[in-house]
């Protein structure tokens, strides 16, 4: 007849809509599983990605370093510290910056004011990494050291090089790693011209190297 609506089917006994709480556990033992596979993946991934970023910027500075130097024909510096500095944030630095015949830069204070107020200093640039990230900055072994570029085509040169032993003397060095996983090591030419190479082949894009 008209107007009469049909009953819903009945659902046969036995059949109970949703999951069993054996099937719930049975999920949640599979996701804590896949969970605990990725976590550890993506936390590498992560601090690959730092270090790969820190190293850019890094390879970065440095070709800014030697065009300035050309630029400006005067000598630019790229300083870097690996010791903290009581009351400021643990961590690696370097300063790009002009240097006369006194003031040292510091790049563990506040960025903008690295270098002395003095008028043949200037700070062009200044990064820190903090040590927070897990990443660090290795220069050649002292707490502070520099490369320098000079005004002549951007050549590079160092405490401890030679500019005249052309054959059988070590490029300047600066490892940026994580404590976590990624390793990446950047080489200035005395040509002033840098190169980037991963030890542990961790990097992609990167050339792997001893």
């Amino acid at each position: 007849m008209l107007g009469q609506v049909a009953a819903p089917a009945r659902r046969p006994r036995g059949i109970v809509a949703g999951f069993t709480v054996i099937e719930m556990m049975v999920v949640v033992m599979v996701a804590a599983v896949i969970l605990a596979l990725a976590v550890p993946s993506f936390r590498d991934f992560i601090a690959r990605q730092r270090v790969a970023a820190v190293n850019a910027e890094l390879v970065t500075s440095l070709q800014l370093a030697r065009s300035e130097a050309v630029a400006r024909n005067r000598e630019v510096y790229v300083t870097f510290q690996t010791e903290d500095l009581p009351g400021q944030p643990p961590m690696t630095c370097y300063t790009v910056h002009t240097r006369g015949a006194s003031g040292r830069c510091d790049c563990r204070n506040p960025i903008g004011t690295a270098c002395p107020a003095i008028p043949e200093v200037e700070e062009i640039r200044t990064v820190q990494v903090l040590r927070s990230t897990n990443v660090t900055l290795s220069p050649p072994s002292l707490p502070q050291i520099y490369v320098m570029f000079t005004a002549h085509r951007g050549l590079a040169e160092w405490p401890g090089h030679a500019p005249e032993a052309v054959a059988g003397w070590a490029d300047f060095v600066v490892g940026v790693q994580s404590s976590i996983s990624g390793k990446l090591r950047t080489s200035v030419h005395m040509s002033g011209r840098p190169t980037v190479c991963s030890p542990d082949a961790s990097i992609r894009g990167a050339a792997a190297c001893d």
